[in-house]
């Protein structure tokens, strides 16, 4: 008669555990994604024409022109290491995931790729020195960063980013995956 008890204490316990329909803990595999650390999901290369016509002043005799072409490599994902363990939900085989907001990753102007197009001087004025030239590349490279929401490169990067994450959690045995932004990336749209 004991173990007759003992089993069906155990059968009701097995039973009612199974029943409760509490959130499980995320096993650690959910929180690996934060390993990969900074992703970037989309690219994009811009070509940018910076002109400048040196004002004439009175006591200067001549005209300065020049025009300059440079490119700029632009990266844009997600760092995934700023994922709180609060960002993670999991009920079975639900997972929730809200991401950080999407950021530049990467802006380089490479040298090789900066060629002055044209230098037009005349009259009494000297050449345009290597700080002229370096202010002008300044200038440009402020111009592509203040124009880089107009390119869809962040857009594109978050499109890449949630089906990187959707893949990532597939991979896993999820079967239903809700990728949210962040709350601070709605604010900015």
């Amino acid at each position: 008669m004991k173990p007759f008890i003992i089993f069906l204490s155990i059968s009701v316990l097995l039973f009612l555990q199974s029943c409760s329909s509490e959130e499980k803990a995320p096993s650690i595999d959910v929180y690996e994604i934060r390993n990969i650390g900074l992703l970037s999901t989309s690219e994009y290369t811009i070509g940018k024409v910076i002109k400048l016509d040196d004002n004439k002043e009175w006591y200067k005799f001549g005209d300065r022109k020049i025009l300059i072409s440079c490119k700029a490599k632009v990266k844009a994902g997600i760092n995934l290491m700023e994922l709180k363990d609060s960002s993670i939900h999991v009920n079975g085989s639900k997972i929730t995931i809200e991401l950080p907001p999407v950021q530049i990753t990467v802006f380089e102007m490479d040298p090789t790729s900066v060629h002055t197009e044209m230098e037009d001087i005349n009259g009494f004025r000297a050449d345009f020195s290597q700080t002229d030239k370096n202010r002008i590349l300044r200038l440009g490279e402020k111009s592509i960063r203040e124009h880089l929401d107009e390119t869809g490169i962040k857009k594109e990067a978050e499109k890449n980013a949630i089906a990187f994450v959707t893949d990532f959690y597939k991979q896993l045995g999820f079967e239903e995956i809700d990728v949210e932004l962040s709350k601070a990336e709605l604010d900015e749209k």
